[in-house]
């Protein structure tokens, strides 16, 4: 049987995803518990909007080989058992469809959004690279990869699509006004930070300094588009200078703490501070947001410019239903996985 179980951002909030923010070295801890328990392989997918965790089982499951994964999970993120209401379970194809449509970018926040791709190769190559990942999981990993890209090649999808860097520094255009004339705190050097620094030059922003705890990335980023760099432990005093700080890094606890930012408010003479934090888990903290002139907006305050998206590009959807739709059906016909679509066998067989 394919299982998955997981939640996104339907289903719960930031605060309770970025408890089950997975790296690399917890999904190496994480899945040997779960196959010491009968799961044959899994492969973990955690991204900013999404923890999934797809599984193969040698029989049908039932409803505890679910609490059972359940239970493993919150155990091993030490988390109260009530957060189990926004996880969602399911199997066999509607498993495999849901995997088809979050790799085409069709359940994703942003619609078509393509970086969602390399998010699954990044899980899929984790959990083979590891001996996680069982034959069936193998190929529907591989048969998910062919999807997507049949997916984004046939329709327009992807066209004109909605990143989260865009939202983020859309967002602070409807926030501010004259948005090219504040100094810009980007923290992070990653691709979500310099996709953020284009869209930013797009809007005629000119006064950017990028920050990261590697300092040598983020003298790349700087030198490749002339920005200032600042070491990481300034970022307190970057808060005097700077009108707006987009923060995307990995960090798993805040980087910005209620102490230090009030600090750089008496600083700044109260002057108006905006974040667009775009990292699960946040690099802001709650806190801050309760300040005076103080402005935070998470992953989750994105939708009301990611929505306006949306209605222009449904049209799409159906198409990219189709393909999905073929594609199942292809493999319901193939030995290996016959078994695991009995749905699809019995609509074939006319019952």
């Amino acid at each position: 049987m394919i299982g998955l179980f997981g939640l996104n951002h339907k289903s719960a909030p930031i605060e309770i995803r970025e408890k089950f923010v997975f790296c690399e070295e917890d999904i190496k801890r994480f899945v040997p518990q779960l196959k010491a328990k009968g799961i044959l392989g899994a492969v973990v997918l955690s991204t900013c909007n999404r923890t999934e965790i797809y599984f193969e089982l040698k029989n049908d499951a039932l409803s505890s080989d679910f609490d059972t994964i359940g239970n493993t999970l919150i155990n091993y993120r030490k988390v109260d058992s009530e957060v189990k209401i926004h996880f969602y379970q399911m199997k066999n194809e509607d498993a495999v469809k849901h995997l088809f449509r979050v790799v085409s970018g069709l359940d994703s926040m942003a619609l078509g959004e393509y970086q969602i791709v390399g998010q699954i190769k990044d899980a899929f190559n984790i959990s083979h690279n590891n001996q996680h990942c069982s034959s069936v999981l193998y190929k529907l990993f591989n048969d998910a990869l062919k999807t997507g890209k049949e997916i984004r090649t046939n329709t327009a999808l992807n066209k004109g699509a909605v990143s989260i860097s865009y939202a983020g520094v859309e967002l602070a255009g409807r926030k501010l006004q004259n948005l090219c004339s504040h100094s810009v705190l980007l923290v992070g050097a990653g691709q979500t930070s310099e996709l953020t620094l284009l869209n930013l030059i797009k809007k005629d922003c000119t006064r950017f300094t990028v920050v990261n705890r590697t300092q040598e990335k983020a003298c790349e980023l700087a030198e490749k588009y002339q920005c200032k760099v600042a070491n990481f432990d300034q970022l307190g005093e970057l808060l005097i200078t700077n009108d707006i700080v987009i923060t995307s890094t990995a960090s798993k606890k805040p980087l910005f703490t209620d102490e230090m930012v009030r600090k750089a408010m008496e600083e700044r003479n109260n002057e108006p501070l905006f974040f667009i934090d775009l990292s699960v888990p946040r690099n802001v903290a709650t806190e801050v947001g309760e300040i005076e002139n103080v402005h935070v907006y998470d992953i989750d305050a994105l939708n009301e410019v990611i929505g306006d998206n949306l209605d222009r590009r449904k049209g799409e959807i159906t198409h990219a239903e189709l393909i999905i739709g073929f594609r199942i059906f292809k493999m319901a016909l193939h030995p290996g996985f016959s078994p695991h679509f009995s749905k699809y066998n019995q609509s074939f067989s006319g019952n």
